[in-house]
């Protein structure tokens, strides 16, 4: 018998007995009329479109899923606001001492801790440190940048000019500055008897 005809018989076979029984006795004679093989239908494959390299590849590539990002870096910023002592131009006798304060506002997305520092990027000392702790701000929030200094002993204008750095060393927002004039210590006159 040839292949295909024993693949219909099974076929058929199998489509009754899916009829949930409606298949007839094995006591009754089943009648099977054998066709010519010329009546027999022929499977005809259906055409596909050729995949190309490129088709292929793409349905091989996984797809990208979008990893979670953690949360943004922060980024630094100093906003100046204000003098709170020492205006510009204010007179030191030499060797006198003071403390310099600026407001500032913390405009940047990160809180300032022990790590960040204000530094001085120009100008002179007046005999600080030239690295200063910068007080703790919050993000957002007011902040204050504070110098002890000490006028020079020689008299004349004098400017220092300070910036915040981050724990990277970083500069980052308005640099504040502090102008004196350190002014001659006055002359007395000695009276001689």
């Amino acid at each position: 018998m040839p292949p295909k005809l024993t693949r219909w018989i099974l076929f058929f076979g199998l489509w009754l007995a899916a009829c949930n029984g409606n298949v007839p006795s094995p006591t009754a004679p089943i009648a099977v009329t054998l066709l010519p093989p010329s009546a027999i239908p022929t499977l005809v494959p259906t055409e596909t479109p050729p995949i190309s390299i490129e088709t292929a590849t793409e349905a091989l590539t996984p797809t990208e899923t979008a990893t979670p990002a953690g949360p943004a870096p922060c980024v630094n910023d100093a906003e100046f606001v204000r003098d709170l002592t020492i205006p510009d131009g204010a007179q030191f006798l030499p060797g006198q001492a003071f403390t310099k304060k600026w407001e500032v506002r913390n405009s940047s997305t990160c809180d300032w801790g022990p790590d960040y520092r204000l530094v001085l990027v120009s100008g002179d000392s007046l005999g600080a440190a030239s690295e200063q702790a910068l007080y703790p701000a919050l993000a957002g929030r007011p902040g204050t940048f504070e110098v002890t200094m000490t006028a020079p002993e020689t008299p004349g204008a004098y400017t220092g000019r300070w910036q915040a750095r981050d724990p990277d060393s970083n500069l980052f927002g308005a640099v504040v500055f502090v102008t004196i004039e350190v002014i001659p210590l006055p002359v007395t006159d000695t009276l001689t008897p």
